[in-house]
């Protein structure tokens, strides 16, 4: 069975999200099943993936690059984790939202399933198929409330979406044009030969895979979908759109970027100035305009793509410290914006409003929750403690290492502008005047104890996780230490 893990760790999801839309009842019982057994089965190859192997698996016994291969690495591994556990967070906290239909618990499903297949596809092509797949999903998931502007934004992502998709699967199609196959690993092993014979039509197949993505990451310019999608979205959907959705792109993008034109053997040499470029405009454009925003969601949504520039900036450095810093901010911000915008929830719950203005207050009537939000908004500002100061620390670390000084000043000017939009928001929080917005309190009939628990623990939990990893940061530092070395293997030493 072992040998059968990569498939059916993709599987488990899709065919719990069919059974479900089958059936219509006991769907979260269902969906936590699928994505638990899941995660039963990538944790059962931590050892081998922390030895450094790679686990591959060829769909009816083709290989490359006839067939198509799954590939479980420390690259996949990494993701795929921090999409499992998200997910498991995610269907708890959708419990307290809303007595969500069976629909809504298939897209999520599928989503996630989505998600593995491109984590896990060793054919760029099957890439493209899975993040379509994906795409679709959230569109559907972001519509689910089926409100005037929620389908607005819905319709604008999966425009923006399908532009995106489109220009990369141009790019995919010279790269078929030239090598005739579509496995990765292939084409990353005859790359040389193609590169010496057609550099250009290497090069605009770079260009429209790395702008395609970028639509899907939210670089600047290319942002335009994103701050209403994520907060018009029911703020569980919102925090799969920030926590883990936005990662995917990013991790394509990594495996083009390293995989397939590598920064340092033969390809573009100059590509990590221009992430540099990209992730420091992006990064100060986000903070800006969050820092304008008076709709919480919509300032949490200007905050992932300021936090995305710092990520984009970790790769560019290019360095093993710029990489680990990058990486392990994947994972602090998913863990620091999911906890965030399940406050949010649970905070527009409660007042009935989004807007800043009404939330003061707020502080005295929920304590533990203001605490929780207070925490995570000190990690995405990068004060010690917390763990977003680490991969910041490590990433500023990286950039004075590599010789460019400027871009530590960039990062300390948009974390200084962090503090003030995040601190803005935690002053109201406890303003001694009186709350602007009465604080609604359901009936029993409409919020059971137990859904309420369903909500908070996952807050509490991402909180504690948050500030563990701010101390102990050694703990996520190991387990994408494997996905670090996987990405230096393709440097020339």
């Amino acid at each position: 069975m072992k040998n059968h893990l990569p498939i059916l760790i993709i599987i488990f999801p899709l065919v719990i999200a069919f059974l479900i839309l089958f059936l219509k009842k006991y769907s979260v019982q269902l969906s936590l099943t699928g994505i638990f057994a899941s995660l039963f089965l990538l944790l059962r190859l931590t050892s081998e993936i922390l030895n450094g192997n790679t686990i591959a698996y060829h769909l009816g016994g083709w290989e490359g690059p006839m067939g198509i291969t799954l590939v479980i690495d420390g690259l996949s591994f990494y993701f795929s984790f921090l999409v499992l556990c998200a997910g498991i967070y995610i269907i708890f906290y959708s419990l307290y939202e809303e007595k969500y239909s069976s629909s809504y618990y298939f897209f999520l499903l599928l989503s996630i399933s989505s998600m593995l297949g491109v984590i896990f596809t060793g054919d760029i092509f099957n890439m493209y198929i899975f993040y379509e797949l994906l795409t679709i999903s959230t569109y559907l998931l972001i519509a689910y409330l089926k409100k005037g502007k929620s389908l607005k934004a819905s319709f604008n992502y999966l425009i923006m979406g399908g532009v995106g998709l489109s220009f990369f699967l141009l790019g995919v199609g010279f790269l078929y044009a030239l090598f005739g196959f579509l496995d990765i690993a292939l084409i990353a092993e005859n790359f040389l030969d193609i590169y010496l014979v057609h550099r250009e039509m290497l090069m605009v197949s770079f260009a429209l895979m790395v702008i395609g993505i970028g639509i899907k990451v939210a670089l600047f310019p290319l942002h335009g979908w994103l701050p209403d999608a994520h907060s018009l979205a029911p703020s569980s959907v919102s925090a799969l759109l920030s926590g883990i959705t936005v990662k995917i792109g990013i991790y394509c993008l990594i495996r083009i970027l390293y995989g397939i034109f590598s920064l340092e053997k033969y390809f573009f040499r100059r590509t990590g100035q221009i992430f540099l470029i990209l992730g420091s405009v992006t990064l100060l454009f986000g903070a800006t305009m969050a820092l304008a925003q008076i709709d919480l969601k919509r300032l949490l949504a200007f905050s992932t793509i300021n936090q995305i520039g710092i990520i984009m900036i970790g790769f560019g450095i290019g360095t093993k410290a710029g990489i680990t810093g990058a990486l392990f901010h994947i994972l602090n911000h998913a863990i620091l914006k999911i906890s965030l915008f399940f406050c949010a929830g649970i905070i527009i719950k409660k007042t009935g409003s989004r807007l800043l203005q009404d939330l003061k207050g707020f502080g005295r009537r929920e304590p533990f929750i203001v605490l929780s939000f207070t925490i995570a908004s000190m990690g995405m500002i990068g004060i010690p403690s917390v763990n977003g100061f680490i991969s910041k620390f490590i990433i500023c670390s990286a950039a004075i290492e590599a010789g460019f000084p400027l871009i530590v000043v960039i990062i300390l000017i948009a974390s200084v502008i962090t503090a003030a939009y995040y601190f803005k928001i935690i002053v109201l929080f406890f303003d001694s005047s009186e709350t602007s917005v009465k604080i609604t309190k359901p009936s029993g009939k409409e919020m059971t104890s137990l859904r309420i628990i369903f909500g908070y623990w996952p807050v509490y939990a991402l909180t504690g996780v948050s500030v563990f990893l701010g101390i102990f940061p050694t703990f996520g530092i190991n387990l994408l230490e494997p996905a670090v070395k996987l990405i230096l293997s393709n440097f020339v030493p």
